[in-house]
């Protein structure tokens, strides 16, 4: 079980890292530093040390923090298209 939730946050982590670098959206700088610190939080997780419960709450709330960026992204490019 542990491998496959380390793997999930890998693919996570290199998905993060993909749409920034592709620099596709017009992220904010604001949003730029919110995904980084998802990442740094992602790969926190995958510390051994952390209890499951914490770690599944900080896993939960990044994905919110990344769930905000990618609407307001959404919000910004529908506003602009109609």
């Amino acid at each position: 079980m542990k491998n496959n939730t380390y793997r999930s946050a890998d693919h996570l982590i290199q998905g993060i890292k993909d749409v920034l670098s592709k620099n596709r959206c017009s992220f904010s700088v604001e949003e730029q530093v919110l995904l980084e610190d998802c990442i740094k939080r992602l790969e926190e997780t995958k510390n051994p040390v952390l209890d499951t419960e914490k770690r599944e709450i900080e896993v939960i709330d990044i994905l919110m923090t990344i769930y905000k960026i990618f609407s307001f992204a959404k919000d910004l490019f529908d506003t602009f298209n109609n």
